[in-house]
């Protein structure tokens, strides 16, 4: 967390990383492909965040709640390719 200005973590990163771990397991039981969601240190656009990288795809930023499937599409398709 960085003691001033915006960061990830004060516009609610840890809330979308739970989100996030907790869909791609509701996904993955029930067919979809298994995708891997870990924390991840600063990645520099911290007035953007909440930041996702999807390994071997796009760095998306402004993450919300409601963007969580959308996210995990985009996952699955890099993992497809």
């Amino acid at each position: 967390m960085r003691m001033g200005g915006n960061s990830c973590a004060n516009q609610k990163s840890k809330a979308v990383l739970r989100a996030l771990q907790a869909r791609a397991d509701e996904r993955a039981v029930a067919g979809g492909e298994h995708v891997v969601v870990r924390p991840s240190v600063c990645m520099g656009y911290c007035d953007e965040g909440p930041n996702v990288k999807i390994m071997g795809g796009a760095l998306l930023h402004d993450v919300r709640l409601e963007d969580l499937d959308r996210v995990l599409d985009a996952a699955e398709n890099v993992a497809r390719d």
